[in-house]
Parts: C-alpha cells; structure tokens; sequence
C-alpha cells in the first residue's frame, strides 16, 4: 500500500446526540444528516479541503492551510445554526499526518479527534497549533479554555474556541470529552505552582542574561539619534540644530530593518554628561548617533559619528561642509551612510523616500523647525498650539508644496483635541484640509496617513483610522503616535493583548515618555484589572513620584476600584489642576459632596468663558448621581464631537455602568462605530 507524509490541518465534525435521534425519530435523523453533508461539501470544497471520509454522523477532512480550515468551520457552523438547525461539532488541529490511499493516520489525527470531543454544538475547538498561526489573522478571534490531558496523548493541550458572531464558546463546566481522569488539580489550579518554579527559572536567567547583556544587545538593530551639539553664536542656530536633530531621526525612521527611538525620549539627554552606553543601556538600543552642527552666514557644517555602545567603537564618522540650502542633502546622505555601516539593505521605496527633501526653501524649513518646537513640547498649552499653527501656516506660505508643513498644521489642530482646547467637529474641519493636501502632495508620506488616520479616530470610523494608521506605520515603521491610536481602538475592540503589545511597542520607540507607561496602565481600566494596571503605575511612580500623568492615571483606576478616598490622596498629590474633573467624581463618590460641587461649579463657569469638553461635566454629575444632567451633557460632548478616547471608552467605562439601560446613553452609544 502506498503512503505518504505531509502536514496539514485536520478537521473532524460530527452531530451531537445523532445516535439517540436516530433510536426515537429516524426520518427526521436521515433529514438532519444529509443537510450536514450538503452544507459540508459545499463549503468545504470552497476553502479547499479534502474530504477524508464519511462515518455515520460524522466527518473527517483535512486543509493544506490553517486558517483556511477555521474560516470554513465558521462558515459551516453558521449555516448549520440557521433553523432548521443542525448540533454539530467541530474539532481543528494541525500536524504531520500520513496519508494511504483511503485514510490518513497518525497522532495529529488522533488530536484533532480528541478536540472535537470535547466540544458542544454549535462551537469550533481548536489545538494551541491552531491558535498559533491564527496570530496574525485580526478577523479571527480565539479564547483560551484550559490545557486537557488526551486519552493515547503522551503530551497535554491547549485547547481554544473561535469566537465569532453567531458561535458558541463552551464552559469549562460543560465540556467533557475523551480526557483521562484527573488524579490531581487542574491546569489552572496548578497554575501558581508552576508560576512559583517558573519564577525561580527566570531569576536564574536573569543573572545569565546580565553576564550576555551587551553581546545580545549587539545584535539588534537599534539607534538613538543623540541631540546634536549647537556650536554657533547665531540667535536661530539652536532651533536650527534641534531641527537636523529631528529630522535625520525622522529620516532614519522610514527604514523598516532599523528601530529608531522617539524624539521625545532622545530630547531628555539634550547637554547630558551621561556616557553613551549609560545612554544606549537606558534606552535600550545597540547604537548612537551623535554630533554638532555650526552655522555661520549661509554655510554650515555638520559633524555626525555612529557609535556601537556595547564597546565604544566608532563605526562610521563625517563631516559636512554645504550651504543651507543643501542642509537636506546632508540628512539623506547620514541615513544612507548609517544603513551602509550597519548593513542593511534599503528598498527602492526606502532609497526614494531618504533622499527626497522636504523643500528646497530655507526660510520654509526655519519656520517649520520652529513650529515643530512648540508642537512638541508636550503640554498643550494654548498659546503654544497658537504659536506653531501661525509658523506652519508661515512655512506653507514659502513654500506651498512643502508636504510636511501641512502634515505638522494638521497635528497642531489635532494636538487642541488630544487636550481639550476647542470642540474635536470644529477643530478636525481645520485638520482635515492639510491632512489631505499632505497626501495629495506625496503620496509616500506616513505622517498624511498618521494625521488621516487620527482624524477618522476622533470620527469614531473606526475602519478608516485602522487602514490609514497601518499605511502609515507602513511607511514608517517608528511611527508612535500612529501605534498609539491603533492601540486604543484595539483596546475598545475588547482585544487587551493586543492592545498592551501596540502599547509596548511604544515604550520600545519612547522609553522615556511616562504618558506611554500610563497608557500601559490605563488600558486595564476598562477590563476590570486595576490591580494590574495600578502595579506598572506603582513601579513607574518609584522612578517618576512626582509625575502628573501617571498620578492621574493612578487616580483613575483606584476610582475605578471604588477606592474612592485613596484615589483622593493620589489626585491631590499632583501640582497642576486642583479642580480636576476626576477628583470631583472622587470627592461626589466618596460622599464628599461640597468638594465635588466646588469643583463642578468651577468648570461650568469656566465652561461660559472657553471650551470645557463637556464629557468632563458630564462625569462629575455621574458621580453625583443626577441621571439626566449626565445624558444632557453627554449628548452635549456628542455635538460637540465627542472627547476623543474618553467616549470611545464610554462601552467599557465602569463610572457609567449604572445608566446603560437609559434609552438616551444606548442612543450615544449605537452611535459611537
């Protein structure tokens, strides 16, 4: 008999409860049996399976791939729901099988069975195999249930359900299946035993990993671009220094082989006496870029040197002398020199990209590194928004084709929105106009996308922000603030994991940016976890104690957890905003109600003389518990255009738990896409 082995994914299904319908009403068994092998021979042949064979209620097949596997059981299980309906089971696993001529055998097979068993109808059951090449498919969605240990299995399983609509996801408590008897506790009882000897497994790698640290850290491909050193006496040189400092960076992040940390994290060390590799340790990358500019008249002259921190060696040095005018050339040619010396391979769109400049007028660059300046200093004060607004504005005059003018004027009118400066429907008009003139302009620009995509976030379209952010982290793989919406909307997608990875990711390209830590932190509020969340704040606040943004956020989950008075102490600890919203909430929930009146009056006096979102209104009325001037108020943010992530997150905000049966709040929410 001739045999062979391959790898595929096996799928068994079968009727539940087939065997009894038979014994008590065989005609109706034949009907239902028949449609189950109508439905899946048809869809099966659509996602490319194989029918192995038939046995009575049941089926075996197999896939040549995963994901084609699970997205015909969804389908399958769809149809066999819709009246009548039909309770099947479906089991999915993936392995080396070895196929004769009319069957397939072997310990995959065996698996796949097994799964199968446990299932109830109307779910898909899948192998951690399974699961593990699922990763990358955002349109399917898993949920763990345990690890079971097979009848003939020499190894336990991981075993997981598909969630999607219309399917079932079993309970632990009602599945039962081909297992062996449990002698001892289950996996998840056993769960802090193994934590225990695991933990003493990584402190054991820990001090191996100490002595390899620097080896290790040679092999990734990381750079920080160090603020270089302004060695000119003009009134204007240290901006324009600063200004070669960011964009060489903002050059060197579009390659994708190379992980380029922020501007914010690298401005911190801006006159630092710090060693390099004290630097490169901090921010945890493998190489610094570092140098000096000196600007006299109308030449300049630039000093770059790439520096591998893990032994001081000096990789790659140059000097410059040009025009201002060729001030861009300098730039493309440092990030060219810098994936030569550390041998990355640039793409055609790469090359393009680094060796385009921006604009070839030096007054339109000098106003856009200013405005640049007041942009990013973080607080978003008014004035300051005011201020790089009118130098955009200014660059664009000069130079009308001038992309990334446009992009940083549509950043600045989304900047009063992040801080709630002026009403989102009125600002993201203005912010619309420059973002699309960016994109018009070039096409190849991640930051177009990155300002589109914020744009149909505060929108709440939530499809077009995820295809615009992805372009631009596309284009730019370093792109933060493009990972920093993406991870919001999957955290209100209901998807933590992959929202904490998005926000790690951050924290990778800005180590030093405490909001990326709070957001860490914040992200499970809205599961429910704030023991969790409060830990990484904690262990931040050990470094940072006098932080602002990471008081609030403290404030916020420890309110959260109805740990009112505490949260108090937490919001009174920070040094700006004695009348904060969330310390009213505080202070109405605590039974404080005078405080929390002082406050409310406060904001809606302020409210009469300049824009107060009125989503913060809103919440301190929740926490004094007058319903209707909470919808009215909520209704008010709505016009207004809604407060950013906070009404995203009303779905999962536990402060307005107890008006989720309003018909008005179900109204906002439908609303919300």
């Amino acid at each position: 008999m001739s045999q062979n082995r391959q790898l595929a994914a096996i799928m068994f299904t079968d009727i539940e409860g087939y065997t009894s319908l038979m014994q008590h009403d065989e005609k109706n068994a034949i009907e239902i049996r028949s449609k189950h092998r109508e439905i899946f021979k048809s869809i099966t042949a659509k996602y490319n399976g194989e029918l192995i064979q038939y046995y009575g209620d049941g089926t075996l097949s197999t896939f040549k791939s995963s994901i084609e596997a699970i997205k015909c059981s969804i389908e399958m299980q769809r149809a066999f729901l819709e009246a009548p309906s039909i309770p099947v089971r479906i089991g999915v696993h993936v392995g080396d099988i070895i196929r004769t001529e009319s069957d397939i055998i072997g310990d995959a097979v065996n698996v796949a069975s097994r799964i199968e068993s446990l299932a109830i109808a109307g779910s898909v059951l899948i192998s951690d195999k399974v699961n593990d090449q699922l990763r990358n498919q955002k349109d399917i969605q898993t949920q763990f249930l345990d690890v079971f240990d097979f009848k003939n299995v020499d190894t336990t399983i991981p075993v997981f359900a598909i969630v999607s609509e219309g399917l079932i996801v079993p309970k632990l408590s009602d599945i039962s299946g081909k297992t062996k008897e449990k002698k001892d506790k289950s996996f998840k009882e056993k769960f802090s035993v193994i934590l225990g000897v695991l933990l003493v497994l990584i402190g054991v790698i820990a001090v191996y990993y100490n002595s390899f640290y620097e080896n290790e850290l040679a092999k990734i491909k990381s750079i920080a671009v160090l603020p270089f050193e302004n060695m000119s006496n003009d009134s204007d040189s240290e901006n324009f220094t600063d200004g070669v400092t960011e964009d060489i960076l903002t050059h060197l992040s579009k390659i994708k082989d190379l992980q380029v940390i922020s501007r914010a994290s690298i401005m911190q060390f801006k006159e630092s006496n710090k060693l390099n590799s004290e630097i490169a340790k901090e921010l945890g990358v493998t190489y610094i870029l570092d140098g000096s500019v000196r600007k006299y008249n109308k030449q300049i002259r630039v000093n770059a040197q790439l520096i591998d921190a893990s032994n001081n060696e000096y990789l790659w040095a140059e000097n410059y002398d040009k025009t201002l005018t060729e001030i861009f050339e300098i730039q493309s040619q440092v990030s060219n020199e810098i994936a030569k010396a550390l041998k990355i391979t640039l793409s055609a769109n790469e090359i393009k990209s680094l060796n385009k400049p921006p604009t070839d007028n030096p007054d339109a660059y000098g106003a856009y590194t200013e405005a640049q300046r007041f942009l990013n200093r973080g607080a978003g004060k008014d004035e300051e928004l005011k201020i790089a607004e009118g130098l955009f504005r200014k660059a664009i005059e000069l130079d009308p084709k001038f992309c990334k003018a446009y992009v940083g004027l549509a950043d600045t009118f989304l900047e009063y929105i992040y801080w709630g400066r002026k009403p989102p429907k009125e600002v993201l008009e203005k912010a619309l106009g420059p973002a699309l003139k960016a994109l018009e302009l070039s096409p190849e620009e991640g930051g177009s996308y990155g300002a589109l995509g914020s744009i149909s976030f505060y929108r709440f379209e939530k499809e077009t922000a995820v295809s615009h952010l992805e372009k631009a982290i596309n284009i730019n793989p370093n792109y933060v603030g493009a990972y920093d919406k993406l991870a919001w909307i999957r955290l209100f997608e209901g998807d933590i994991n992959e929202a904490v990875r998005l926000f790690e990711k951050i924290v990778e390209l800005d180590p030093l940016s405490t909001k990326n830590i709070a957001n860490i932190a914040f992200s499970h509020y809205y599961f429910h976890q704030y023991s969790k969340g409060i830990a990484v704040l904690d262990e931040a606040l050990r470094k940072h104690p006098n932080d602002n943004m990471l008081l609030w956020m403290k404030g916020n989950l420890l309110s959260g957890n109805k740990q009112y008075e505490e949260a108090i102490k937490v919001f009174n600890q920070r040094t700006e905003s004695p009348n904060n919203w969330m310390l009213g909430y505080s202070y109405a929930k605590s039974g404080q109600k005078n405080k929390a009146l002082e406050i409310l009056n406060y904001q809606l006096e302020k409210s009469e003389k300049t824009y107060v979102p009125p989503y913060m209104i809103a919440t301190i009325y929740m926490g004094l518990g007058e319903t209707e001037k909470v919808l009215d108020w909520l209704e008010k943010d709505f016009e207004s255009g809604g407060l950013g992530l906070f009404f995203w997150g009303l779905k999962r905000d536990i402060k307005f738990d107890s008006i989720r049966d309003e018909p008005r709040f179900i109204n906002l929410l439908n609303q919300i896409r």
